[in-house]
């Protein structure tokens, strides 16, 4: 039993604004430790397989074409991706029963995804090599979908710049870390996609166990009709111009970050002239430079953002960065300049992926449908990662060279960052 304050207590007056302030909900941290590794160990396969551990098997399998053959790759697995995403989002969020919405479609995404990607280390041919990593692009990304939902899905609002911020964090130590531990299997590349997709099915298993979804009614509504559910994917700009901005500003620094990013190890090799063995070794060690400032930025800039209640100067301001970034290697051709690059860079996309993911969760249309129009959102994510080394492949093809490649990624990111500003609903 409990009496109230007396005499030295708080005075009345403060007593409402007390109980105003906002409260956690229960198991918040759990929540947010368990998101956070299972989003790692994801994008540590996002990250180790296109740049580090795709690159090299292409190039073993097929040397003379490799740029040509992994933009074929890439291309193919990014349509699967492009499907995959938001459809696997919006049918969790029509999915009720006992397992909640999200946790069946997370489940089956990292099983098949995690057994695709020890299929494609099995490949030794380009046409397995390809129809194995669609097929990892697909369920990977069918994972995706719902473990985004989760923040808008589990969190407050007044909260969502911390947890963007913490998985914007978990992102990119995954990549980071996906990247260098990659590099050490680049002699023994069939087990180093099996300890990715391993990794993958582990981290997701420990997160649904932790963090057990409540069992999910029914949806209310009209019932389920497949035209409806096709021609819900279509946003229309004119009726939703913010949420087609962010789409858009997303989609264009991603990509112009992920076609230098994404090749990385031709760059070492091709345009700075190294060979495949130190290039191999200097791959995590840049991923390393990348740290410091990525996690000083992802660290400060969420719940700044929070605190001055501003999202997009962030946003722009790291597009900016990541220009900046991308000028030092096209200005001097030097391990130096790469090493420039990857410090400034890693600052940039830290402060951006912080921002950002608080920005998208506040353009949404429709609260009901938050899985299916995150997955959207995140084709302008996903999308671009695999489309890279694609687009890379032709610029470099087309223009003669990887300078152009710099050029075309300096252009996309710019192009990125005043996309941001037309955003009204969001400061």
């Amino acid at each position: 039993m409990t009496t109230a304050p007396t005499g030295s207590g708080p005075s009345p007056v403060n007593a409402p604004a007390r109980a105003a302030r906002p409260t956690r909900p229960p198991g918040e941290r759990r929540l947010l430790g368990g998101l956070m590794a299972n989003t790692a160990v994801l994008y540590a396969a996002y990250g180790a397989v296109p740049a580090v551990l795709l690159a090299n098997l292409v190039a073993d399998v097929d040397p003379d074409s490799k740029s040509t053959s992994l933009g074929i790759i890439s291309a193919i697995g990014a349509f699967g991706a492009m499907l995959a995403n938001p459809i696997a989002g919006a049918l969790s969020d029509r999915t009720h029963g006992r397992f909640g919405r999200r946790a069946p479609w997370m489940a089956g995404g990292a099983l098949l995804g995690g057994l695709s990607l020890v299929a494609v280390g099995a490949g030794n041919n380009l046409l397995w090599i390809g129809v194995a990593w669609t097929l990892a692009q697909i369920f990977l990304n069918g994972l995706q979908a719902p473990l985004t939902a989760v923040v808008p899905d589990r969190t407050p609002a007044h909260r969502r710049g911390f947890f963007s911020s913490a998985v914007g964090l978990a992102q990119m130590v995954g990549v980071t870390a996906g990247t260098a531990v990659a590099a050490a299997f680049a002699h023994a590349l069939g087990l180093g996609f099996a300890v990715f997709g391993v990794l993958v099915i582990a981290g997701t298993a420990v997160f649904l166990l932790l963090n057990r979804e409540p069992a999910a009614a029914a949806p209310a509504g009209e019932a389920f009709r497949w035209k409806a559910f096709l021609t819900g994917f279509w946003v229309s700009p004119r009726r939703h111009p913010d949420f087609a901005w962010a789409f858009l500003g997303r989609f264009l620094l991603v990509l112009g970050y992920y076609c230098v990013s994404a090749y990385q190890l031709y760059v070492l090799d091709d345009y700075l002239g190294l060979t495949r063995d130190r290039a191999n070794d200097l791959v995590p060690l840049l991923s390393l430079a990348m740290l410091p400032g990525l996690i000083v930025m992802i660290v400060v800039s969420g719940p700044w953002s929070d605190r001055v209640g501003r999202r997009k100067p962030f946003v722009f301001a790291a597009s900016i960065g990541m220009a900046v970034a991308l000028v030092l290697p096209l200005a001097l051709r030097s391990e130096a300049s790469m090493f420039a690059y990857a410090v400034l860079a890693g600052g940039a996309f830290g402060m951006y992926m912080a921002v950002d993911t608080a920005l998208m969760t506040q353009v949404l249309p429709r609260p009901d449908d938050a899985a299916k129009d995150m997955g959207v959102l995140n084709i302008a994510n996903a999308l671009p990662q695999a489309l890279a080394p694609a687009v890379a492949a032709g610029v470099i093809g087309a223009a003669g060279g990887y300078r152009a490649l710099f050029v075309t990624a300096i252009v996309l990111v710019i192009l990125g960052a005043f996309s941001i500003l037309p955003i009204r609903a969001v400061r």
